[in-house]
């Protein structure tokens, strides 16, 4: 792979990244307008409208994922153009094409719940507490970095109600925003969602100190839940820029993971597109990594989970989406489906899966996911 070295060192990376972009969407062909711009100095889109659909006619927003951008959703832009009149996808800030807007953070970083788990894996006891209000005052700051960037995207596009989709991270983040500007999202679709499970780590526990507790390990809906590993601290802090360090070892690294997570895929110009962002690029910015790292502990877990919040959700229409063969802990979409509809009433969430899919589901199965979003779109 001649190629992969001339990545390493490459001038002006923004340049090769919208190349690489551009060759994605050639293969995508819709009926309708198709316009790629930069919204606000900020965000850039894509904006696909189709007069002659007539499925679903409230705009319709998709959020990536982490280390993603909008061209994950390439594969469906097709199939979901023809049914939704206006369909957005962005890159989020710091993210894809889209401005690394400066985070200002006003506070310290906060010290981290010191938890002691038993030798046994099954109990754990809280040796030092954290400020929770301090705790819940940064993850604001950190979640809003992305709020805030989509309610400046919808008012520059002179929108007034929207359905919001996410994917996994994004799907965190769509979560986020419904709870935080109410008024505006329509239905709110949660694609193999990163953040569910209530967890011991949550902000909104009140742990008393040195006592032994019964941890949970499968059901996600309480607040005894954790998991029994945690991503080491260094990759969990560093990431792509791990990958960097090690020079071509790394370039063939970072193409070997490529080429297994979406071997699914019929062409090389996605692969090549995921490749220069997370390698050619310099890897995940530093204000990505910075916000996760902020929202999520080691183990992949919420600080503060959706599952905590869903008494806040005000969309008209929820949906959980995974794969059939998702890494992501369904079950926890599962649970969150019978609590919503527990306290809204039967029918107002839906949790369903797409067959023949991981966790990028609309990579793998494009034609079942965009049948069952404007399934739940349009209903």
């Amino acid at each position: 792979m001649w190629w992969i070295t001339d990545w390493i060192n490459r001038k002006d990376p923004v340049v090769e990244l919208k190349r690489f972009q551009d060759k994605v969407m050639n293969l995508v062909q819709v009926n309708g307008n198709m316009e790629n711009t930069m919204v606000g100095e900020e965000i850039n889109q894509w904006h696909f409208h189709n007069s002659d659909a007539s499925e679903v006619k409230i705009p319709t927003l998709l959020i990536h994922g982490y280390a993603a951008s909008s061209m994950a959703y390439y594969r469906t832009f097709q199939g979901l153009t023809d049914k939704i009149q206006d369909l957005y996808a962005i890159d989020l800030p710091s993210n894809g094409l889209s401005n690394e807007i400066p985070l200002i953070l006003e506070g310290q970083a906060p010290s981290p719940l010191k938890v002691e788990v038993h030798k046994d894996g099954n109990r754990f006891k809280i040796i030092e507490r954290m400020d929770a209000e301090h705790h819940k005052s940064m993850i604001k700051q950190y979640e809003d970095y992305y709020l805030d960037s989509i309610e400046r995207w919808r008012k520059n596009n002179g929108i007034d109600r929207f359905n919001l989709v996410g994917h996994s991270f994004g799907g965190y983040i769509a979560f986020k925003y419904a709870v935080k500007y109410p008024r505006v999202v329509e239905r709110l679709g949660l694609i193999s969602p990163l953040g569910v499970e209530s967890n011991i780590y949550s902000v909104n526990n009140d742990w008393q100190l040195n006592k032994i507790y019964d941890m949970e390990l499968t059901d996600p809906a309480s607040r005894m839940y954790s998991k029994n590993w945690e991503i080491p601290k260094v990759l969990f802090e560093r990431q792509t820029e791990l990958l960097r360090w090690l020079g071509p070892i790394g370039a063939k690294l970072c193409w070997n993971y490529i080429s297994a997570s979406y071997n699914q895929l019929p062409t090389m110009e996605y692969k090549n597109y995921i490749f220069e962002l997370l390698y050619g690029k310099g890897g995940i910015p530093k204000t990505a990594r910075k916000v996760f790292t902020g929202i999520f502990t080691r183990s992949l877990l919420a600080k503060d989970p959706m599952m905590d919040s869903i008494d806040k959700l005000s969309a008209k229409k929820v949906l959980l989406l995974y794969g059939d063969r998702d890494w992501m802990n369904n079950y926890a979409g599962y649970r969150m489906v019978e609590l919503l509809n527990q306290k809204r009433g039967q029918g107002y969430a839906t949790y369903d899966e797409v067959l023949d899919a991981r966790h990028n589901l609309f990579l793998d199965n494009p034609d079942s996911f965009n049948d069952k979003l404007i399934q739940f779109l349009g209903k």
